[in-house]
C-alpha cells in the first residue's frame, strides 16, 4: 500500500513546464491551431481496457529504463494534461489549447528528468492503491550515483476506459 505523498512536486513541475513555455513564447500560436481535438498518441501494445495500474505502471518503468518515448507518450492521460497545462494558461489570462501530442510530449519529458535519478533496471512496483478511477502505485529502485533506494510515485486516472499515468512522477530517497 503507498504511503501518503503531497502531489505538491508534480503540481510544481508541471507548473514550472508551463510558465517556461508562457515566458517564452513556446507553444502558443502553433498549439493554438492543433487544439484539444488531435488524437493522443497510441495507448501501449500489450494493454487494454482489462490491464491492471500495476501492468500500467511496469510498462512506464520499461518504457523508462529504455527510453522509449512512444511508449511513455501512449502512457499519458493526455486529455487531463492538457486541460491542466490550458488551465495554467487562463491563470495568466492567455488562451490556449493544448494539443493532446502537446500534452503526451511535454509529460514524458518529465517523467525522464525524474527517472535520471533512477538507475535503469532496478526499479520495481512495490504496491498501488485503488480508489475508483484514480489510483497511485509506488515502485522502489536504485540510485545510480549512491546506491541508496529511491521511491518512485506514479499517479494514475482512467482515461479513454485504460488506466493512464498523470504528469508529474514523484520521486524520492528512502
Amino acid at each position: 500500500m503507498p504511503a501518503s505523498h503531497s502531489s505538491a512536486g508534480s503540481g510544481r513541475l508541471l507548473t514550472f513546464l508551463c510558465l517556461t513555455f508562457l515566458l517564452c513564447g513556446c507553444g502558443g500560436e502553433e498549439a493554438d491551431r492543433e487544439g484539444t481535438t488531435s488524437a493522443p498518441p497510441p495507448y501501449p501494445t500489450g494493454l487494454s481496457a482489462a490491464s491492471t495500474p500495476r501492468q500500467a505502471a511496469e510498462v512506464l518503468i520499461e518504457a523508462l529504463d529504455q527510453k522509449n518515448g512512444q511508449v511513455l507518450e501512449g502512457l499519458v492521460a493526455a486529455r487531463h494534461e492538457a486541460e491542466q497545462v490550458d488551465a495554467i494558461y487562463r491563470r495568466h489570462g492567455r488562451r490556449h489549447q493544448t494539443s493532446l501530442i502537446e500534452a503526451a510530449r511535454l509529460a514524458a519529458s518529465g517523467w525522464s528528468a525524474t527517472y535520471a535519478w533512477f538507475e535503469p533496471g532496478t526499479t520495481k512496483v512495490t504496491g498501488e492503491l485503488i480508489q475508483g478511477e484514480t489510483t497511485v502505485v509506488e515502485a522502489r529502485g536504485r540510485n545510480p550515483s549512491t546506491g541508496r533506494p529511491r521511491l518512485l510515485v506514479i499517479e494514475m486516472i482512467r482515461e479513454d476506459g485504460v488506466w493512464k499515468v498523470k504528469a508529474g512522477l514523484e520521486s524520492s530517497e528512502l
